[in-house]
């Protein structure tokens, strides 16, 4: 299906020509260089999803937004709250640093992030940068960096009030509150949401969930977001942020079915204008990543991790053109268990630097950082970027880039299984692409290839994890979009080739990689009404390493509609799966079928 909607995809490509008639905005991100700089300056190939496109899109869950990136491929298990997993550039799930306002997230003893139970509208917006980053961030940036930043208090003042329903006895509510002066702002968000769900495995003694458990899969989370936002001097502003989510899954399993979670962040920054060359930004943060896990309500295990932060990074104007930034980071991960591991915390001191510079034409970057991790020892990172402006509206880029990732605190210590003596995951990259954007309409293409080595895998040998594969990763990326009076058009396709390059599969095909993906996205407003629609396709995949379970290509379809029928209220509806489409994300877990929402939103 992938290659029968490519004709509509370069049809689109034939419309970006003058004509058009609504200006395309080009927003400001922070997460490719931690400063500020817009998309078009940016040398990373880099995506913004705002809250307007948030509200828009209407999603049920943020795998459901970060669909749309290019080069990005999602994994879940079943419907709403159950594991969900982000595949960037072909690189492994733990191969992805996710932020949230700045901080580092995630489970340290899996290595993953649970994004199925961060709520959308607790999201400001989503920035995704594809490619290395790991000369700024550490460890983690292998295929690139997802930045979440929740909801700015300086955006809205007001009440807002939101219930919504839906199939399998889906139903929300939400309640917002945003108010403040120029000097300081405040934002407060409490969301409730519940499910009755499906039975998501495909029962099986043999595969999947290794049982069978014939009864509905629920979910529901209690989500929490506030925002602080003041100045107190003239040359000193000071942001606080705080996200939690509570919730429990249901799920089949042998030996458990069903999770309790207990995600949150906690922030607080400290921007300082300490002269007029001079930017000081203080952060120090916390998140939390706690689960425990029952069998038909016995108590099984208890997995609480926690990661601490601490940052101090100094932006230099040396001149007009010229800027350096200088920084240290400061981490500590921290295991609380019933499992005895054998090491329960560790350290990592980061050193970064990095100069953003142009030259009439030409534009460059380059980063370096030294990080002193506890458990392994140094690693040194970096990665240099060119850019060349093709008249004015398009750019040529060149990139080259190192990284690595950290094993987690289950590859090192889990008892029984793990291995101290583990190496970092070592990768580099070597990408270019074009990018063309005038007032009205833009389109942009990247090409990479990347070559990870030491990466881990269990070793038969040791019976243990060890450094023994490696994987040969190369892609290509397209994304445009267009607006034609009121017509609102966009399309991304991403082309992988993603293989294990060492090892007993060798040459095999890495799994839940598809080759193609492709979305087509079309919007309009008719005055108080506005509607949409999408069409994903996804060629086939491997579910194991050896590529003896497939994964059959897919096509979905959503359509989304709005009405504002007072100057407070607006009705929302949506239809997720059109078509009814019987697809799997992971062998022997179902994806939803059709399904619908309506919902009531009230702002005063």
């Amino acid at each position: 299906m992938v290659k029968a909607l490519r004709p509509l995809l370069f049809l689109m490509l034939g419309y970006l020509m003058p004509g058009l008639v609504q200006a395309q905005t080009d927003p400001v991100v922070v997460t490719a260089t931690r400063t500020a700089q817009t998309v078009d300056a940016s040398l990373a190939a880099v995506s913004v999803i705002n809250r307007d496109q948030i509200d828009r899109l209407q999603p049920a869950s943020v795998t459901e937004i970060l669909q749309s990136i290019p080069g990005l491929s999602v994994s879940n298990t079943g419907g709403l709250g159950q594991p969900s997993t982000v595949f960037l550039r072909g690189s492994e799930f733990d191969h992805v640093l996710v932020l949230i306002d700045g901080i580092k997230v995630g489970s340290v003893t899996l290595g993953a992030t649970a994004f199925q139970y961060l709520d959308p509208d607790q999201i400001e917006r989503i920035e995704v940068v594809r490619g290395p980053r790991s000369s700024l961030y550490g460890s983690d940036a292998i295929g690139g960096v997802i930045q979440i930043f929740t909801r700015d208090p300086a955006k809205s003042t007001g009440v807002s009030v939101s219930a919504s329903a839906g199939t399998h006895d889906y139903s929300k509510v939400g309640v917002r509150l945003s108010t403040g002066r120029d000097s300081a702002q405040f934002t407060f968000g409490i969301n409730r949401e519940k499910t009755k769900g499906y039975n998501v495995c495909k029962g099986s003694y043999s595969g999947g969930c290794w049982t069978f458990e014939d009864d509905r899969d629920g979910y529901e989370s209690l989500s929490v977001q506030a925002g602080f936002h003041g100045s107190l001097n003239e040359k000193v502003d000071l942001s606080l942020s705080y996200l939690s989510s509570n919730g429990e899954t249901e799920y089949d399993g042998s030996f458990s079915n069903e999770t309790d979670v207990s995600l949150s962040v906690v922030g607080a920054t400290l921007d300082v204008m300490a002269s007029d060359l001079v930017a000081m930004t203080f952060a120090a943060g916390q998140s939390q990543d706690d689960s425990d896990t029952h069998k038909d309500g016995v108590f099984v295990d208890r997995f609480d991790t926690t990661r601490t932060s601490f940052s101090w990074q100094n932006d230099i104007s040396v001149s007009l053109q010229n800027l350096v930034t200088v920084g240290v980071d400061l981490l500590q991960d921290k295991v609380n268990s019933t499992t005895a591991y054998a090491v329960n915390s560790r350290d990592n001191l980061g050193l970064f630097a990095q100069y953003l510079g142009n030259v009439s034409a030409a534009s460059f970057q380059a980063a370096l950082r030294y990080d002193d991790n506890e458990q392994f020892g140094g690693q040194i990172t970096g990665d240099t970027s060119i850019g060349y402006d093709a008249g004015p509206s398009g750019r040529w880029t060149l990139q080259y880039g190192t990284a690595f990732k950290a094993p987690t605190f289950n590859e090192l210590y889990y008892p029984g299984y793990g291995n101290a003596n583990l190496s970092p995951e070592e990768s580099s990259t070597i990408e270019t692409g074009y990018r063309w954007r005038d007032a009205r309409r833009h389109w942009a293409v990247n090409v990479y290839m990347t070559e990870v080595d030491q990466l881990i895998s269990y070793d038969a040998a040791s019976a243990a994890p060890g450094n023994v594969d490696a994987a040969r990763i190369s892609g290509a990326e397209l994304d445009a979009g267009i607006t034609v009076r009121d017509w609102r058009i966009g399309a991304t396709l991403a082309v992988l080739s993603a293989k294990q390059d060492r090892g007993a599969y060798d040459g095999k095909a890495l799994p839940r990689r598809p080759g193609e993906t492709l979305e087509l996205r079309l919007d309009r407003d008719y005055g108080k009404l506005s509607v949409g629609g999408s069409v994903f396709s996804s060629a086939s995949s491997y579910d194991d390493l050896a590529n003896t379970r497939v994964i059959s290509s897919y096509t979905t379809a959503n359509l989304r509609g709005s009405y504002r029928f007072s100057s407070d209220g607006v009705l929302v509806a949506k239809v997720i799966n059109l078509t009814d489409e019987d697809y799997e994300h992971a062998s022997y877990y179902r994806q939803p079928g059709r399904e619908f929402f309506l919902g009531l939103k009230w702002i005063y």
